[in-house]
């Protein structure tokens, strides 16, 4: 039996935010739930895009796990199909969706995507998790964070093998080739278990 494989996908939470993101995520949800991930998430049912990728996962039948807080338990009661998880705070939210993912997959989002995606590239650097963290790039919508970070590397603030935590796809064609090598790359890791 095949064992079960988790994807946390951070995004924004707006409702403001154009159509065309919420298309975007709706399409990254609907390729990895179809490619049999289950979903871990930290969303709600108010953004357009968490909601696309929440909707996706739940029509294709795919186990859903919120990870959230007290703030927004509420907000939960509009996501039946997942299993709440409750955090006493972000921190521990960040640190149950980075250690219950097979993959991490982060798309376009604000302050709180930052965070998430920030402490989650760190994490990866510093415990050797080796977890995988696509950047969806499409539009360029990440280019100014790559380049503040090639800025860092100049400045030598951060080493260069920070390129090493992360890859980056930008468009739907690049994002499914990447998932067929880290796809590839499981199978052999367990078959060497």
């Amino acid at each position: 039996m095949e064992e079960k494989k988790f994807v946390t996908i951070l995004s924004s939470c707006s409702d403001e935010i154009d159509d065309y993101y919420g298309s975007i995520a709706r399409s990254i949800a609907h390729i990895l739930a179809s490619r049999g991930y289950n979903l871990v998430f930290g969303g709600s049912s108010t953004g357009k895009m968490s909601w696309a990728i929440y909707d996706e996962f739940s029509k294709q039948g795919k186990e859903i796990y919120l990870f959230t807080t007290e703030k927004y338990a509420d907000d939960a009661k509009n996501l039946p199909n997942a299993k709440l998880r409750m955090c006493k705070t972000t921190f521990e939210m960040k640190s149950e969706m980075f250690e219950n993912a097979d993959l991490v997959v982060v798309l376009a989002g604000g302050l709180g995507t930052s965070s998430e995606y920030e402490t989650f590239i760190e994490e990866n650097r510093s415990n050797d998790k080796n977890l995988t963290i696509e950047i969806y790039d499409e539009n360029n919508f990440y280019s100014p964070y790559i380049k503040w970070i090639k800025t860092l590397v100049d400045r030598k603030m951060v080493s260069a093998d920070i390129f090493e935590s992360f890859k980056i796809s930008h468009d739907r064609s690049e994002f499914e080739e990447h998932l067929d090598l880290y796809e590839i790359e499981k199978r052999k890791e367990a078959k060497i278990k």
